[in-house]
């Protein structure tokens, strides 16, 4: 009874993370796609306003040169076409991975 109990909350926790490793494939190609669209209709300037003081700024900008606020190093990946993909790629790999890994595991018990 332990036992069948243990294979169903780790089966339970496995499926939580392969959907996990999915959705993020899903919000990287997303991101990727929304930054393509942008890319092509010229919303995708490099200048962007400071969220701190207002002054244009580069959106790969780590920080503000006027008035010193971080942005830390994601400012620029969010904007990176090719990092998305290749995080999606990742993320999708990574999921697949798992559901045949959960799906070998429950075919041998």
């Amino acid at each position: 009874m332990e036992e069948k109990i243990g294979i169903i909350v780790g089966t339970a926790l496995q499926s939580v993370f392969i959907l996990t490793m999915f959705y993020m494939a899903l919000r990287f190609f997303s991101r990727m796609f929304r930054n393509i669209y942008a890319a092509i209709k010229g919303q995708n300037t490099s200048l962007e306003p400071c969220r701190s003081c207002g002054h244009k700024i580069s959106k790969e900008a780590a920080f503000c040169p006027y008035c010193g606020q971080s942005f830390g190093e994601i400012n620029s990946y969010s904007t990176s076409i090719l990092g998305n993909l290749f995080s999606g790629v990742v993320a999708l790999a990574g999921g697949i991975g798992l559901l045949f890994y959960l799906l070998d595991l429950l075919k041998n018990q």
